[in-house]
């Protein structure tokens, strides 16, 4: 396995926009927002940089912000309950020309994933994963960055369920980053995924607990 850590390292300096933790941490040097230009009439313009400005990748010291950042990194993004459907939401959602149930089903069958492969890999009770395919239950975004993993799926396709499920990816958060990160290189390798999300301090998603782990 090669160590592609580093590769993940530059991806979240250059992506990471909890600018509100960055500024606080050890090393960090507050840039200057604001700039000026002269224009061809000859007056002066003055215009403030974008927040991207903030940044890790753009310190010169980034590789000591990024280590402050990971000391500090506590997974708060907790979502172990389901919340169901009213029952006219469920119909509605049954007969409506795009729904999270209707995609969901197609991304199943596109990927050629069956209940017992899920189950075996996802850490969800059947009745709850049952619930989540009939439309009763409404998904997690924890479910669903675990499903696109362990299913293997695309970017794209985890962008469309995220939107059906009113999600989106948050990059304030470094689990978005993480997975987005994951995701976008295609790295589904079990080994190198727990790598990842262990380097992040990333948890509270519905991976399967190795032996060795429970």
């Amino acid at each position: 396995m090669y160590d592609f850590i580093h590769d993940l390292d530059d991806y979240f300096c250059e992506t990471y926009e909890n600018y509100d933790k960055l500024v606080l941490l050890p090393g960090y040097k507050m840039p200057v927002m604001q700039a000026t230009k002269v224009l061809e009439n000859g007056r002066t313009y003055a215009y403030t940089l974008p927040s991207s400005t903030l940044k890790i990748a753009n310190q010169e010291k980034k590789a000591e912000i990024l280590a402050a950042a990971k000391e500090r990194m506590v997974d708060l993004t907790f979502s172990f309950s389901f919340r169901t459907h009213s029952l006219f939401s469920r119909l509605r959602t049954k007969f409506a020309k795009y729904s999270f149930y209707k995609m969901f089903a197609k991304m199943r069958e596109r990927y050629h994933v069956s209940d017992e492969d899920m189950l075996s890999q996802m850490e969800i009770l059947p009745e709850i994963w049952k619930g989540i395919c009939s439309g009763k239950y409404l998904p997690t975004k924890n479910f669903i960055f675990t499903f696109a993993l362990v299913a293997q799926i695309s970017m794209e396709d985890t962008k469309i369920l995220l939107q059906l499920a009113g999600c989106t990816f948050d990059f304030r958060h470094v689990k978005d980053v993480v997975i987005s990160y994951l995701l976008g290189k295609k790295v589904y390798n079990p080994a190198m995924v727990e790598r990842a999300l262990e380097e992040y301090k990333v948890s509270n998603l519905f991976f399967k607990k190795t032996e060795t782990e429970a």
